[in-house]
């Protein structure tokens, strides 16, 4: 079954979801067209929908634009175009007898050109019936006998084997939903409000998507029945041949175990963010001058701490965590800590080198401190750092601070601003499809015995709930996360100092070039800060981003903005996060983290207590199954761009009633595309001269928002 098939089911419980709701409540579309929902971290409300790209689901048509909701011929035709896709792609695996027969399946073709056609309820209907025929779902009296017997089938299963039906649980939970919003009497709206829907029709497609998702997930192939006993330890050759068939092969399927390369993932991996500036030895790496110099000859530690050259590298956030299993696999999450020095200006290669690890936070006989002097163990050391480093990449750097980081924007640029008003038109394009795709990684991703719970080293609970608290630390220290301040404060701003960090440098140009862009617009709607600070829509937008979205916005973090000047660098934050810094954590998954034994998502044996008792890395790392799920995973979120920095729709411009307003706007927005094409062409010159290539950050590669 292909990646688009397993994730169909999802996408039929969504749109069932969905059908149901718009079915149910009669108000829905006053509901849910004026933003009455609220913001909750744990529950993504799968109502709070922006635009979905048609280009994530191959073959369906496109998602209805942000202010508009999917009527019944959008349903009719995504559910006759999934019906296409399953009898196309599969053949045994979904075929039983409610499926399509041979002739039946050809029809099925048509059925999907009349659902196109269709114009008026009438039409659409009888189109709608000739797919529920096609289906096996007859209908009598109103009702289908199919369902009916589907139902009881699915009973006497659940009898026997516990299988939960999905949508009845998901009619249950709308259930729960609607006696809560009834109670709220500014939740009701007039009579003449509400718009009458197709009961009728609505129950067909209702039975339809029931139909399609009992099957599909039925289907689902059990990624638990190859776990059952764990396989003898796996070769590189092994690993290797499962990336074989991939178009893009990770940068270290090769180089890996060298130390440079381990180092350099520091710099320009998916991960670039660790890396602390020390000016004294920390006590939980307490290495002698004597140990350094075998390590870094013709220097000494003094000198590197004395010149700044010497950056910690710790984990300590993922202590917490714990230890995961799946299947009969046990995993094991540690914190390590690690020491990595730039070399002195004699040396010919000034690339960072890792000069000590050790595997927890706490210093003890059975925790001892590795070095590359250590043999085997070294590797086995380094093997555990990078499963730390990839653990932390996806909770932190990647889910925490900016998915998460972002959401509350969505929604309070939504809620706050009419459409016409600048901010709401600059920030638009860089918050499409982060709320549904959210949705989606809290459904699939991040659902129970789902992938992130089979691939990462932590319990799928703990790794939630610090993804969590990661997401709020960073809203609520908002002034702190704008890029230049994070570089300061870990102390690896200075190319002095750290002369190759290829996620800074280039990071530094495309943050200059937002800034620069976002400064001359604003500039153009707010002469000066009594402007800003008069801005009923933009003091609500920061004040419900405060208490609704624990944001602290503002010049003092108070919910207030006051100046033109922090204006500019809150807008900045978010449309850089949006794009450049998601781009920098996602695509790297599919250009560097699918091979397992380089970037390992969970640890499968203890890591080693004594430095004198060698042990092979090879021992902590995944099974094949696992490693080849790793894969699917990271192949698919690192392989998909949509949208391109700097590429504002036709519709953007077109927004600006006023002539002068629109010939401003686009002088300024041609600006930053030029200066964009001239990064473009100053990144790819830097990065023929890298260790390892590193273009994440290249414009034409990071799109303008989290869709992915």
């Amino acid at each position: 079954m292909s990646l688009n098939l397993i994730h169909l089911p999802k996408i039929i419980e969504f749109l069932y979801r969905l059908l149901k709701f718009l079915a149910t409540v009669p108000f829905a579309n006053n509901l849910i067209l004026s933003n009455k929902y609220e913001y909750d971290y744990e529950v993504l409300d799968p109502l709070a929908m922006t635009y979905i790209p048609s280009s994530l689901i191959p073959g369906l048509p496109a998602f209805p634009k942000a202010d508009e909701l999917p009527n019944e011929k959008w349903f009719a035709l995504v559910l006759s175009t999934i019906t296409l896709l399953v009898n196309q792609k599969t053949t045994d695996d979904v075929v039983n007898e409610s499926v399509p027969q041979e002739k039946e399946i050809e029809d099925l073709g048509l059925i999907n050109d009349k659902i196109k056609e269709a114009e008026g309820q009438e039409a659409l209907t009888n189109a709608v019936m000739k797919l529920k025929k096609a289906l096996g779902l007859a209908d009598t009296d109103g009702q289908s006998e199919l369902d009916s017997k589907t139902k009881n089938d699915i009973q006497l299963e659940s009898n026997s084997s516990d299988y939960e039906d999905e949508f009845d649980k998901i009619d249950r939970e709308i259930q729960a939903y609607l006696s809560q919003i009834t109670q709220l009497e500014s939740a009701t709206p007039k009579a003449e409000e509400v718009e009458p829907i197709n009961q009728e029709l609505y129950g067909h497609l209702q039975e339809i998507a029931k139909s399609l998702g009992r099957e599909l997930i039925k289907n689902q192939p059990d990624s638990t029945v190859r776990l059952e006993s764990p396989s003898p330890v796996p070769t590189l050759p092994e690993y290797e041949q499962l990336i074989n068939p991939l178009k893009i092969k990770p940068a270290t399927l090769t180089n890996f175990q060298k130390d440079d390369v381990f180092a350099y993932m520091q710099v320009a991996g998916p991960n670039p963010v660790m890396l602390n500036q020390i000016k004294k030895i920390d006590s939980r790496l307490p290495i002698t001058n004597e140990q350094y110099q075998k390590i870094v000859h013709q220097d000494s530690l003094e000198a590197a701490l004395q010149e700044r050259r010497i950056y910690l590298a710790d984990y300590k956030k993922l202590e917490t965590l714990e230890n995961g299993s799946f299947g009969e696999f046990q995993k094991y999450i540690y914190a390590p800590v690690a020491l990595f020095v730039v070399p002195p200006d004699g040396y010919l290669n000034r690339n960072l080198l890792p000069i000590a690890i050790r595997c927890q936070q706490t210093p003890g006989d059975d925790n001892p401190i590795f070095t590359p002097l250590d043999g085997e163990n070294w590797m086995t050391a380094k093997t555990v750092l990078q499963m730390a480093d990839s653990n932390y990449h996806e909770l932190f750097s990647h889910l925490a601070q900016t998915h998460l980081f972002i959401e509350p924007f969505v929604l309070a640029t939504n809620r706050c601003f009419d459409k016409s008003h600048a901010v709401r038109l600059l920030l638009k394009p860089h918050l499409e499809g982060t709320v549904l795709i959210n949705y989606g990684a809290h459904k699939f991703l991040l659902a129970p015995e789902g992938p992130i719970d089979s691939l990462l080293s932590g319990t799928i609970d703990s790794n939630c709930n610090l993804a969590i608290k990661e997401a709020l630390s960073n809203l609520a220290n908002f002034n702190e996360v704008a890029f230049p301040k994070t570089l300061e404060k870990r102390g690896v701003n200075n190319s002095q100092q750290l002369p190759i960090y290829p996620y800074r440098d280039d990071g530094k140009l495309i943050w200059d070039a937002i800034h620069q862009w976002v400064k001359n617009y604003l500039g153009l709607f707010y002469a000066s800060d009594n402007f800003v600070e008069k801005d009923i829509q933009l003091q609500k937008w920061a004040s419900e981003l405060l208490n609704k979205g624990k944001c602290h916005i503002g010049d003092k973090g108070d919910g207030q903005i006051k100046t033109l000047d922090y204006l500019v660098e809150a807008i900045s934050t978010v449309i850089f996060t949006a794009s450049a810094q998601h781009a920098a954590v996602n695509f790297p998954q599919s250009g560097l983290m699918t091979y397992a034994p380089a970037f390992p998502l969970g640890c499968y044996s203890p890591a080693p207590k004594k430095t004198q008792q060698q042990q092979d890395f090879m021992g902590l790392l995944s099974p094949l199954e696992r490693a080849e799920l790793q894969i699917q995973v990271l192949y698919l979120l690192g392989s998909v761009y949509y949208t391109k920095l700097g590429d504002y729709s036709s519709s953007f411009l077109q927004s600006f009633p006023k002539k002068e307003d629109k010939e401003k706007v686009e002088k300024a927005l041609n600006k930053f595309k030029v200066n964009l094409n001239d990064i473009e062409t100053k990144i790819l010159n830097e990065d023929s001269q890298r260790l390892v290539s590193y273009r994440y950050l290249l414009p034409n590669n990071i799109p303008q928002s989290i869709n992915i």
